[in-house]
């Protein structure tokens, strides 16, 4: 890891973070003094779970994952987070020890904040606040999105759904998603709590359907509304 100094590039980097858009460069400045800045490699544990809360993190580059494990090991992904995130805030919040394990999928550039400096900046910054609350509203939908997704859908239309949430980071090209880098078939099997020989399977009919196409370099969703149709169909059943 490698500290990153604050000043222009460090309030730059940090009003990436969405819930800091509202601040003016000084109300920046003033926070990024307080921050302590991290460079972290690829594959690089950043938080261990069950351990307590002490500092909340910033993504300004790079991007993680937060993740669990089963009693009988198995992986379970809860997110993929990537620049303008956040993370450690629930921690901070309710003072309970972390809910996750968090590790870098890519080199990171993370600002650390103490917990007790995160929620005083809070009482003094309500508009931060409510950006705050703004994002664990989407991340709560989110969630019910995957519960209803785990109670009604196959193995295969679980896949497709999280192909079609990962199209939707990316920008389209003629209709065509390039997503890159592309998730590897473990990545895909833990965030649908199906297996890597399910997810293989399912990949191998949408490349022989022509709706994919997959490199070590980039996975190339072809045509997203007919995953959504081939969801839709499988409800209708």
């Amino acid at each position: 890891m490698a500290k990153q100094p604050a000043g222009k590039v460090s309030v730059t980097a940090l009003g990436q973070v969405r819930i800091f858009t509202s601040l003016e460069e000084d109300q920046l400045t003033a926070l990024a003094e307080q921050c302590s800045w991290s460079r972290y490699e690829a594959a690089s544990e950043i938080l261990a779970q069950g351990t307590p809360c002490d500092k909340v993190y910033f993504i300004c580059s790079g991007r993680v994952t937060a993740k669990t494990f089963s009693d009988g090991g198995k992986e379970i992904t809860f997110a993929e987070l990537v620049t303008g995130d956040i993370f450690g805030e629930l921690s901070a919040l309710d003072g309970r020890p972390r809910s996750s394990f968090v590790v870098t999928l890519e080199e990171s550039l993370l600002a650390l904040l103490a917990a007790d400096l995160f929620n005083d900046f809070l009482d003094t910054h309500p508009q931060v606040m409510r950006a705050l609350m703004i994002e664990l509203a989407g991340r709560l939908r989110r969630t019910d999105e995957k519960v209803f997704e785990f109670s009604t859908l196959n193995t295969s239309n679980r896949i497709h759904a999280e192909l079609l949430h990962l199209a939707g980071m990316h920008p389209a090209s003629d209709g065509a998603v390039q997503i890159t880098p592309p998730p590897t078939h473990a990545d895909l099997a833990s965030r649908t709590n199906t297996t890597r020989e399910s997810v293989t399977r399912t990949l191998n009919q949408l490349k022989q359907g022509g709706l994919i196409e997959a490199t070590r370099q980039c996975l190339t969703i072809f045509d997203p509304d007919t995953l959504t149709k081939l969801i839709r169909d499988s409800e209708a059943d």
